[in-house]
């Protein structure tokens, strides 16, 4: 019996450690990212990036304007639905085998 008692002790002193190890590992990663975070705002000062530009805003800013309208080149004759000629087909045309009844003159 004194062995088990033994190991027992022995148990409770290793999960000891391993609480006074996991305690370390937790003071140790706060302090990390305490450090990572002055160091990442230290590099957005001296870029100037803003939180929006982090956020994706720039890909707003930078992407070309919205190109005009294209012109309608197909029309459903029975709807008035109209199609540009880019992209899927719509069913309507996707279903025919003359496209060109539907063309827009």
């Amino acid at each position: 019996m004194k062995d088990l008692e033994t190991l027992k002790t022995q148990r409770e002193i290793l999960q000891a450690q391993l609480a006074d190890i996991d305690n370390a590992i937790r003071v140790h990663k706060v302090a990390e990212k305490v450090q990572v975070i002055a160091a990442i705002r230290s590099k957005m000062a001296a870029y100037n990036i803003t939180l929006d530009e982090l956020r994706g805003e720039v890909r707003r800013l930078r992407q070309s304007p919205p190109k005009a309208n294209r012109p309608v080149r197909y029309r459903n004759p029975e709807t008035g639905d109209t199609w540009g000629g880019r992209g899927r087909r719509p069913k309507w045309i996707s279903g025919s085998e003359d496209i060109d009844r539907f063309r827009v003159l």
